[in-house]
């Protein structure tokens, strides 16, 4: 809630008085009863339901916001308060204090220039739930408080209340609960299926806790908001918005903050009796824990339930905004502080009460993390290296239950470190603020450091650019090699050392592969380097890593994409083990990708619009020499990977569909026409016979985890229509990958580099709209919550390691000294 302060400065004198009238969906709720201060306060919500709270003369002069000018206002006032008013002050009121928050509709002039008006003040409270995404919309939440809303009648729930202190009696009377608690987790020792089934049982809990809030809100004449799920400090929340609540009385708001509570002991209820019924001493463990979460959040030192219940019997509903007052007031020698002056006698008692215990706790808590750290760290570092390898196990011999319950604890193990290194953050932002009110230290303020984050920003894509590259090379030198890898690698070694004639020919799509090889390494001495044919062959894999990663980190350059845009799809591909093996194999696919990308990064570069007076005129020619280099690089890719002509003609087809509706240029119109028929007989030709030779060696399950990758990106482009051409040719290349011949993991170069490049465009496309015309919450989890497991499985499979090369001795004997080929 923000707090609108009645303190008026000296008003401002100026000539002709604007008409005033309050912005769309702004609503007066009415006086905030219950209310802890001595002075009534009156509430009024904004259109985003930010609940604001303002005094009389305030929340009055927002009631009289009808379009009338300062001077009919003020006339307004003075009859009502029965003293003057001046006009000058009241648009003082209006435009230092109501404008700023944004319940006032802008004039014409802020219309026209909507750039410079200024974004609305919103409350920034004290470790509040700053972290979260909405799950459930408003309307659901309405629909659900209404089907839920008879477990509020006072028969329901006085019956409930005792079924739940019955079952907790029987299930006690029953005996033995520490025996049948430690029976319980035994079973979950031996049994992670019964794990898995209390995460998610936990998960159903804690959503029918928010069920309980909503339904509350509604009963009491509220209107709930959206549903979802946060970070709050370092563990995993779900919420509820219920801000509305604030309108109704104080019983309203009580029942609203113990309606999560009351439909935690019904849920529990109903596990107390499935427990009585079967004697699983695993359901007694499971209701144990969830009784543990109930208790726990009666805990009033922090933004849980019980903070909620203390704040509405005080009646002030921010207690975290006086801790800084009431310490003040404690100190030896200070005066009490008007803030806490202007409570009632014992709401400031409870209130002080509150922060005397409060601070403590929280400094506890604090210190205890700080010495802590050191010490967990490296117990958590081994347990998270330990979890790898088990779940590594699992995930290579099929067993799903155990792999699903490791990626869920893995989940649970990471995420205190993400939310301290949150608080941390927040903790530093909160200090800066307060640097910058106390002291006006001019190098705090927020655009002193924009500078400074977008040069971090920008390091911390380059290093992850590095990271990528340098996990590539690593798995190039240990990964066992392929039968592509060993026909291509064999063959350009000995035309380099016994000659053409003698050297062992690739298979058919090998040829163009092999030549570059061949001339890599004899400019490159990459065979003389490595005590074996295969690493020195796979420098060329290493090369074309860097050459795509490159071309991407210009494309989002020139398209000016932000920079966590290219972070997440660099950061996903240098975690998934199957991705790196991949592309630290030599073969077509990955140099034939590394080219297509330098043409496709040639071709943005041509069509990307010039800045200033130069700007290209509509129906102009594009900067040929990009243009011509382009297509040339492109024509060199397919060249190398002719099953690159497919995703290239899936793409061509839809471009073609698309610029139809609106035919350029009949030599333009001719040509795309043409490339268009030429790429489709090229990949109907060539990508029967291609697919009929094997390629790289790769697992069914990490292929799997590869294919459903790059389907979801694909899909998830073409539902948000972005980059329809290039979704469509991601599409291909999975469609393509997924075909079942032995030649089809030859794709999975290709699959991997348009699954970056839709990654980067979905997410340029999501961050870069404004909120309200994002896809809704729930088609964007669909989405990323599959893509995001994928991509931990992926992290999960851990790059094989290589057993001695078959050809190492030939290598050895054909570049030993007294050997024929020895140089």
């Amino acid at each position: 809630m923000t707090v609108v302060d009645k303190d008026v400065p000296a008003p401002s004198l100026e000539a002709g008085h604007p008409v005033y009238r309050l912005a769309a969906g702004t609503e007066l709720l009415g006086e905030y009863q219950g209310s802890g201060y001595q002075e009534p306060k009156y509430l009024l919500s904004r259109a985003d339901g930010q609940v604001m709270q303002l005094p009389l003369p305030l929340y009055r002069l927002a009631a009289s916001l009808d379009g009338r000018d300062a001077g009919e206002l003020a006339a307004d006032l003075s009859a009502e308060f029965g003293q003057e008013v001046g006009a000058d002050l009241v648009s003082s009121l209006i435009e230092e204090h109501l404008r700023p928050v944004g319940v006032i509709a802008p004039d014409d002039g802020a219309l026209d220039h909507p750039d410079t008006a200024g974004l609305p003040v919103r409350s920034d409270p004290l470790l509040a739930l700053r972290y979260r995404v909405g799950v459930l919309p408003a309307g659901v939440s309405w629909r659900v408080g209404g089907i839920l809303r008879p477990f509020f009648f006072r028969p329901v729930w006085m019956a409930a209340l005792a079924a739940f202190v019955v079952v907790l009696v029987l299930i006690v009377a029953r005996g033995d609960l520490l025996g049948q608690a430690l029976a319980g987790l035994d079973q979950l020792v031996h049994a992670p299926e019964l794990l898995l089934l209390i995460y998610l049982l936990t998960i159903v809990a804690g959503t029918f806790h928010e069920f309980g809030h909503v339904t509350a809100c509604r009963y009491g004449g509220a209107r709930p908001g959206d549903m979802g799920i946060g970070l709050y400090i370092v563990w995993p929340a779900f919420y509820s918005t219920v801000t509305d609540a604030y309108r109704l009385s104080r019983a309203g708001r009580l029942r609203t903050d113990l309606g999560g509570v009351y439909f935690n002991t019904v849920f529990m209820t109903g596990l107390g009796l499935l427990y009585l019924d079967t004697g699983q001493p695993w359901l007694l463990v499971a209701l144990l824990g969830m009784l543990g979460e109930t208790l726990w959040q009666f805990l009033p030192s922090i933004r849980l339930d019980g903070y909620y219940v203390l704040a509405d019997l005080v009646g002030v509903p921010d207690l975290f905004g006086y801790l800084g007052p009431a310490l003040t007031g404690l100190l030896p020698g200070r005066p009490t502080h008007p803030k806490v002056r202007e409570l009632r006698p014992w709401a400031r008692r409870l209130i002080v009460t509150w922060v005397v215990l409060v601070v403590p706790t929280l400094l506890f808590y604090l210190v205890a993390f700080l010495v802590l750290l050191p010490r967990v760290l490296p117990v958590v570092w081994r347990a998270f290296l330990d979890y790898l390898a088990t779940l590594d196990a699992a995930l290579r011999s099929g067993d799903v239950v155990t792999s699903a319950v490791g990626v869920f604890q893995l989940f649970l193990l990471a995420l205190p470190w993400v939310g301290a290194v949150l608080m941390t953050g927040l903790v530093g932002g909160q200090l800066r603020q307060l640097a910058v009110a106390r002291w006006g230290w001019a190098w705090a303020r927020p655009g002193a450091w924009a500078g400074v984050r977008r040069v971090a920003a920008r390091t911390a894509v380059g290093c992850l650019a590095v990271a990528l590259v340098w996990r590539v090379a690593s798995v190039a030198t240990s990964t066992p090699p392929s039968a592509a890898e060993t026909r291509i690698t064999s063959s350009a070694f000995g035309v380099l050392y016994v000659g053409r004639d003698a050297a062992p020919d690739p298979a058919a799509g090998e040829w163009a592969v092999r030549e570059q090889l061949v001339a890599f390494a004899s400019a490159t001495k990459a065979f003389d380097r490595h005590g074996d044919v295969l690493t020195g062959g796979r420098e060329l894999a290493v090369v074309s890593c860097v050459v795509l990663v490159g071309c991407l980190l210009t494309v989002a350059g020139t398209l000016h994409w932000r920079p966590w845009t290219v972070a997440l799809p660099l950061a996903s591909v240098a975690a998934m083990g199957p991705a790196v093996t991949v592309l630290a194999q030599v073969g077509p696919a990955v140099v034939g990708a590394a080219w297509t990308a330098v043409g496709a990064t040639s071709l943005v570069l041509a069509l990307r619009p010039p800045h200033g007076r130069h700007r290209r005129r509509r129906g102009s020619v594009p900067r040929p020499p990009w243009v011509m280099a382009g297509l040339g690089a492109v024509l060199v890719g397919v060249a190398t990977a002719p099953l690159t002509a497919v995703p290239l003609a899936v793409g061509a087809v839809v471009v073609l569909v698309r610029v139809g509706r609106r035919p350029p240029r009949l030599r333009q119109w001719a040509g795309l026409v043409l490339g268009t028929c030429g790429l489709t007989a090229l990949a109907a030709s060539t990508a029967p016979a291609l697919l009929g030779s094997p390629g790289v060696a790769l697992p069914d399950g990490e292929r799997e985890v590869l294919l459903l990758v790059g389907a979801l990106l694909a899909a998830g482009a073409l539902v948000l229509r972005r980059g329809d051409a290039v979704a469509a040719a991601g599409g291909g290349v999975a469609a393509l990958a997924a075909v079942p011949m032995p030649g089809a993991d030859a794709v999975l170069p290709l699959l991997i580099v348009s699954s970056a490049v839709l990654g980067a465009l979905v997410v340029a496309a999501l961050t870069r709209q404004p909120v309200s015309a994002r896809p809704h919450p729930l088609l964007r989890a669909v989405l990323a919550v599959p893509v995001l497991v994928l991509v931990v499985v992926g992290a999960l499979l851990l790059p094989a390691p290589a057993v001695d090369p078959p050809h190492r001795a030939l290598a050895g004997g054909l570049t030993a000294p007294a050997s024929p080929a020895g140089r």
